[in-house]
């Protein structure tokens, strides 16, 4: 399966979603096309860089692999899509065109105009998938979506009612580490043990901090999975 992560607004999450929801599901490799913001790197994924104006390189590793995730980078979108579109039918290489979104007006309006234009260079309808982040539990999202969601029914791409990604601080804890969810799930250290045998205080804020991201990060994995399963089975 291979899947392109792409917004026209910075700030909705993408690196973050190619990093903790995608590739430790998918096990693919990351490409990150971006030239100025950061990307999956900084949360501790390996990432291969390229600029959007590399496409032809790009295709002809896509072609050569059976998964793969593109994060595309707002700095390169415009020249990415305008790439693809040169290329006629490249855009059949991806499975799914992931368009993460954020609550904020500016975002949703950008995520309208992304899923225009992956429209009018041929991308069916059926393979553009918008992902709710970054919101709370307690939000109301038909109300903070509702012209969203009004969008999207009218069949130009589909939000499915699960595919959401909530906010939780293990997002933060963890960039601070260079780890992803899927580094710490495959962590086996007891660190109630680490703690017990911790000779300063030090050790101790370590032990309990890793502690702290192991919880969160059970919370936020059922998350992520329900929001997968959301994205790829509706």
């Amino acid at each position: 399966m291979k899947i392109c992560v792409l917004n026209f607004s910075g700030n909705v999450g993408k690196s973050t979603v190619a990093a903790h929801l995608l590739q430790p599901r998918l096990k693919a490799p990351v490409f990150s096309v971006e030239s100025v913001n950061v990307d999956a790197q900084s949360d501790g994924v390996d990432v291969e860089r390229l600029r959007g104006r590399q496409f032809a390189d790009l295709q002809q590793r896509l072609m050569k692999l059976p998964d793969a995730i593109v994060d595309v980078g707002s700095s390169n979108i415009e020249e990415f899509l305008k790439l693809m579109q040169q290329y006629e039918d490249s855009q059949e290489d991806f499975d799914w065109f992931i368009v993460p979104v954020v609550k904020d007006a500016k975002q949703q309006a950008d995520t309208v105009n992304t899923v225009d234009a992956l429209r009018a260079i041929g991308v069916p309808a059926a393979k553009i998938r918008v992902l709710i982040n970054k919101v709370e539990t307690d939000d109301d999202l038909r109300h903070d979506f509702a012209n969203l969601y009004a969008f999207c029914q009218t069949g130009e791409a589909t939000l499915p009612d699960r595919a959401v990604v909530y906010a939780n601080e293990v997002f933060a804890g963890l960039k601070s580490k260079q780890m992803t969810i899927g580094d710490l799930d495959a962590d086996t250290t007891d660190y109630r043990q680490k703690l017990r045998e911790a000779t300063n205080e030090v050790e101790q804020d370590a032990a309990i901090n890793m502690i702290a991201l192991k919880r969160l990060a059970k919370t936020c994995n059922k998350n992520l999975d329900a929001a997968y399963e959301a994205l790829f089975s509706a």
